[in-house]
């Protein structure tokens, strides 16, 4: 564009190229992820060290185990008498999930915690993290075995202090410090802690003298919480009813003797609970067998004293029938009478299994009516005699029946053991469970990978740099002019100009070897060719945002020109953070472009010399407030003219593209503009945004230097970095 159009009245826009998604082929990924190779491995032994760590803590965990087996079992009371003949249910089926469920409540692992006492806490003071690791496993590790801990409920779960003393002592202190006591293992001791008296046994303890345990008592619902986490139970296979027990603790030989505890105080508790049943259904009949029995007794005087009066009368055998089979029925109407009453208790009259019985009970007496009848066609002795033996064989086999269930109650705790059968008891179990900690450690390790990788694609997807140049000529049609390596030697310029110390910091200056370096001469080249039929050499450097290089670029590029024997005028034209004066050692940026701008001084009197023959450079003054405005003047059309005319290429470093609008307005009175894309940090999209914006004002994009480019090793899309290695000039 002419250096004589005006900027204030830019013309209509036109259509421009817009970046596509960018789609990195499998080689690119794998760069990225060699780029990330010290993420990957620091994660890897980051995650090696802490499971390491966590493996070594780790206390071991061992399991018991013990199978019950379930069988049917007759109910309370029942025999194989009349009674238990007409109750089709006698049958007391245990059902395995029920069993469960009672194994699991805190009645069961209560009675557990208080007979073994594992609501008392006796814990040595160690190291934290790294204290129980460096003691486990060693003889001389301090142990406190506790007897007896007797305290107020009030004083549950606060911690009492032992401390061990020389000859095999200790000393009791309470939960606020204050010595309570002092003793040895096997004595009992007391003290008082806010007027209550509490009392400590000490079974056996192994400990160097001033070494302090944590002695407490747990609230028993915490402790029945703690014994239900190791605990488990479930039926080993559907419909088998075999329960399979397990417990999980930290010691073999203790965890054994916890699940056999459990077993017992379940089978006692079965046992308690079936002898009290039994207990009430025995008190019942034996309220009942007192008046049968003075019934039976009274039929039987009845009988004799009708034998007495009218002699021996010998029954047909019709009326022997009619005798036994009233007396069946009489003994069924009754026991199921007998029957209702006890389902009564648990059903209403209108129940189904009430009006089931009331039913069978009209039927039985249908048919006792029907043998009533028959007998009143017998003579009439022998009608009496039936009817005073069929009441006296009736009350006999119901007093019978009785007398059986009573004595089968007597043993039917005995009974009920069979009932829950221990298949195989809890045994100690050396072996630790879970995985061996070379598998454990494995494991960590590849987590520790996968997170470097997972850690290495997120950094790709939070900052999606290009990394390929070729993507920058293919989507956006802007030639790649030159790509510059990463230099080291750079890194320490660089710190140097952070550190503000003297002297020249130019690469090409001090490292005039540098590949950086043998870049720019091929970027030169292309300038040089560019430019031979222009004039005035007006160039612009810019990029999309801050960090990209474009400093470093364009003082090293104006050296490099100088080279040629032609006179190169370097311009800080980032009048909002400028620095190229720090790379030549000049002491202040007074002095520049915003005191040209403003009238202060002609541009020729602020030009700095520079230890650089050929190359003078002028810094941007003090920093303006409104530096737009500065350039939109006619003294900075009069400037750009006047420094073409006298040098042969003028350099002007301006702020990036997007976050200001100086490089737009600096770039409408430019020949040459170049963009400065920095590798794998800027992305497509960016330098889209800047090709529309410069293209939007008529000012063409010249080329792109991509910058900074990392050896990956890996991938293709970084040639020319590979080559320079193997092909460096002298």
């Amino acid at each position: 564009m002419s250096p004589t159009s005006s900027p204030s009245t830019p013309p209509p826009r036109r259509p421009v190229r817009t970046a596509e998604p960018e789609a990195l082929p499998l080689g690119d990924w794998l760069a990225d992820l060699w780029s990330g190779r010290w993420l990957i491995l620091g994660c890897t032994a980051v995650f090696t060290l802490g499971g390491g760590f966590l493996i070594w803590r780790a206390t071991p965990i061992f399991q018991a185990e013990s199978i019950l087996q379930l069988k049917e079992k007759p109910g309370p009371g029942q025999d194989t008498s009349a009674v238990s003949k007409l109750d089709a249910t006698g049958q007391e089926l245990t059902e395995p999930g029920t069993e469960v469920e009672i194994l699991k409540t805190d009645l069961i692992l209560g009675r557990t915690v208080q007979a073994l006492d594992l609501d008392l806490r006796a814990e040595p003071k160690l190291l934290p993290l790294i204290g129980a690791p460096l003691i486990r496993g060693r003889a001389d590790a301090p142990i406190l075995d506790l007897e007896t801990l007797k305290v107020p409920e009030r004083l549950n779960g606060k911690v009492f202090r032992v401390t061990a003393l020389p000859g095999g002592a200790f000393q009791w202190s309470s939960p606020s410090g204050a010595p309570l006591a002092i003793g040895r293992p096997g004595e009992e001791i007391q003290g008082l802690v806010d007027g209550d008296v509490v009392r400590l046994k000490v079974k056996a303890m192994t400990a160097r003298p001033g070494q302090v345990f944590r002695v407490f008592r747990k609230p028993l619902p915490a402790a029945i919480a703690d014994l239900r986490r190791g605990f488990d139970a479930s039926e080993r296979g559907k419909g088998t009813n075999v329960l399979a027990l397990t417990f999980r603790g930290p010691h073999p030989v203790k965890t054994a003797n916890i699940l056999n505890a459990i077993v017992n105080q379940y089978i006692q508790y079965k046992l308690d609970k079936r002898t009290g049943d039994a207990t009430k259904t025995r008190a019942l009949l034996e309220a009942k067998m007192a008046p049968l029995k003075a019934s039976l007794d009274a039929a039987e005087a009845r009988l004799n004293a009708y034998r007495t009066k009218y002699g021996s009368v010998d029954l047909s055998k019709e009326a022997e029938t009619l005798l036994l089979q009233g007396a069946n029925l009489n003994s069924q109407i009754t026991a199921l009478e007998q029957k209702k009453q006890e389902t009564l208790r648990t059903y209403k009259e209108n129940a189904d299994v009430v009006v089931t019985m009331n039913k069978q009970i009209e039927k039985l007496k249908a048919e006792a009516a029907g043998f009533q009848a028959r007998m009143r066609s017998l003579p009439s002795t022998q009608q009496e005699v039936v009817r005073l033996s069929r009441d006296v064989q009736v009350n006999t086999e119901l007093y019978t029946a009785l007398m059986n269930s009573v004595q089968q109650l007597q043993v039917t705790g005995a009974a009920d053991v069979g009932a829950i059968a221990i298949v195989v008891p809890a045994a100690v179990n050396p072996e630790p469970i879970g995985a061996r900690g070379s598998v454990l450690l494995a494991f960590y390790a590849s987590l520790g990978f996968m997170a470097g990788i997972a850690l290495t694609v997120l950094r790709h997807l939070l900052h999606p740099g290009i990394k390929d140049h070729r993507l920058v000529e293919s989507k956006l049609g802007i030639p790649v002019l030159v790509t510059v390596p990463h230099s080291r030697d750079q890194e320490g310029h660089a710190r140097s100009l952070e550190q503000r110390r003297k002297g020249v910091h130019l690469l090409a200056y001090q490292n005039a070897d540098d590949l950086a370096v043998e870049s720019l001469r091929s970027l030169r080249t292309s300038l040089l060719f560019m430019l031979r039929d222009k004039h005035p050499r007006t160039l612009m450097v810019t990029g999309p945002s801050p960090g990209v290089g474009k400093s470093f670029l364009s003082t090293n590029l104006a050296l490099i020109l100088t080279q040629t024997g032609t006179r190169v005028l370097l311009v800080d034209a980032d009048l909002r953070r400028g620095i190229l004066h720090a790379y030549f050692g000049l002491p202040t940026r007074q002095g520049g472009l915003s005191d040209v701008l403003t009238g202060r001084a002609p541009w020729r009197e602020l030009v700095k010399e520079t230890a650089v023959a050929g190359l003078d450079v002028l810094p941007t003054g003090l920093i303006p407030g409104d530096s737009a405005k500065l350039l939109l003047t006619e003294t900075f059309r009069t400037f750009v003219e006047e420094a073409g005319a006298a040098y042969d290429y003028v350099i002007f470093d301006v702020p990036p593209l997007l976050p200001v609008t100086d490089a737009i307005l600096i770039g409408a009175f430019m020949e040459t503009t170049l963009l400065v894309a920095k590798f794998g940090k800027t992305s497509l999209d960016e330098l889209a945004v800047c090709q529309q914006r410069l293209e939007a004002h008529e000012i063409k994009v010249a080329g792109c230097i991509f910058n900074d480019i990392e050896p990956l090793g890996l991938g293709y899309g970084h040639q020319d970095y590979t080559y320079a290695y193997h092909y460096k000039y002298k």
